[in-house]
């Protein structure tokens, strides 16, 4: 006969094998042909980027022609909304690596 084992295992909820796939690939309808948009996104370039280079030539274009008016505003309150959304983002990128930077000296004082 086989002796009855007892594990002491117990498992929390999320203490398991937890994963999760991060896709770039949205999850609305695209026009055109998904596989192309799905390569250009993934290869090229991301739609903010695209839209970002596409602001960029708009202005300049405009500063050219010497076109201004409130379209034209607009287009400049979009971008330095853009910015200033990318400034917050860095600000608190650092302020994350800045905690563990301190978490590892920490760690490291204690011979971790």
């Amino acid at each position: 006969m086989f002796p009855i084992v007892f594990s002491n295992t117990y498992e929390y909820p999320l203490s398991g094998n937890v994963m999760q796939s991060i896709s770039p690939m949205l999850n609305f309808e695209i026009e055109g042909i998904p596989e192309v948009e799905h390569e250009v996104v993934t290869t090229v370039a991301s739609y903010g980027k695209q839209l970002g280079k596409l602001t960029e030539a708009v202005l300049v274009l405009a500063k050219k022609a010497g076109v201004s008016g409130a379209e034209i505003d607009a287009v400049k309150a979009l971008r330095d909304g853009v910015e200033a959304a990318k400034g917050r983002a860095a600000e608190a990128a650092r302020a994350r690596a800045e905690v563990v930077r301190e978490r590892a000296e920490k760690l490291a004082e204690f011979g971790g």
